[in-house]
């Protein structure tokens, strides 16, 4: 039996998620296999556990065996992934996967998620909730991954050197919940945790907090946020999700503070678009991408728009 060890230790949560992927494909070749994970994060503990292509994982070490491939996903003198190209694939390359794809999955508890379900009918039979309401997860460190702008701003393209971003600052995430908080057809959830709770605590962001956070996106009818690991993982589990682009169009644009910055290839910048968000990973499956361009109460005004489909 061949023994493998994914290495996940110079990538983020939402990264970690991405690389799971590389597991099903060693094994659709190699089925016998044994796939161990070791990862620099506990909050995806559980999901990977979950993965049926997963034999094992370990947070930051790996078990006493001799293995006989040890994979290592971004070495330590990798600075970064190329944005114009999937990250779901990139990762699987670097292990040698030759079959490659933009595609992963992800593997909710099971207990969790009848837990969910039990308790949200229940709150409705009760009379609590409305059964027609509409279940909207927002993501609570919406702010980090966001920046505010106009048009004429980003094409002016001034006032941005230090990394901080062309416009106004970021967005307010009350603003722009503000009116879907009014709404009676909607019932909104906080999903993950503000910037302010550094995910380096692991006793704050146990994997338990992150797995009960997967099958909660798995109830909602929509969840919406920036660009990152939540609405990743929103769209890996079918939920219907609405990004602001303006982070990603901010620092990988045409006129992008980021990749420019580092020494990233500027050919064809003005017309590529940086492979990003939900509706890249799953195209056609409902996912919205907004203009960049809105102020917050648009992007609000918007969602609640889409998620009760203009009425």
């Amino acid at each position: 039996m061949t023994k493998i060890l994914i290495r996940c230790r110079n990538i983020h949560i939402g990264d970690t998620l991405f690389a799971s992927s590389v597991a099903k494909k060693i094994k659709e070749n190699n089925p016998d296999c044994l796939i161990h994970y070791d990862i620099s994060f506990l909050q995806p503990l559980e999901l990977l556990k979950n993965n049926p292509y997963i034999d094992e994982v370990f947070y930051k070490e790996s078990a006493n065996i001799d293995y006989d491939i040890i994979h290592t996903i971004m070495n330590d003198d990798v600075s970064t992934i190329n944005p114009y190209k999937s990250a779901v694939s990139q990762f699987q390359k670097m292990c040698n996967v030759k079959n490659f794809d933009d595609t992963f999955e992800l593997f909710t508890n099971p207990s969790l998620d009848y837990s969910i379900n039990r308790s949200i009918d229940e709150l409705k039979s009760l009379g609590e909730w409305d059964r027609d309401i509409i279940l909207v997860g927002y993501q609570v460190d919406w702010e980090r991954k966001s920046f505010l702008f106009t048009q004429k701003e980003y094409d002016k393209a001034e006032g941005g050197e230090d990394g901080t971003g062309y416009g106004k600052g970021k967005r307010c995430v009350f603003d722009i919940i503000n009116c879907l908080e009014l709404s009676p057809s909607v019932l909104l959830f906080a999903l993950g945790l503000d910037d302010k709770t550094s995910k380096n605590y692991p006793e704050l962001n146990s994997a338990i907090k992150f797995s009960f956070t997967a099958s909660l996106i798995k109830k909602c009818d929509f969840v919406i946020g920036g660009e990152g690991c939540i609405t990743n993982m929103s769209s890996a589990l079918g939920t219907p999700t609405i990004i602001t682009t303006d982070y990603i169009h901010q620092m990988f644009g045409p006129k992008g503070i980021h990749w420019q910055q580092n020494g990233g290839d500027l050919d064809k910048i003005e017309t590529r678009t940086p492979f990003l968000g939900p509706d890249k990973y799953f195209p056609n499956m409902g996912h919205v991408h907004l203009s960049p361009y809105l102020t917050d109460y648009e992007v609000g005004n918007k969602i609640l728009e889409i998620v009760t489909n203009g009425k």
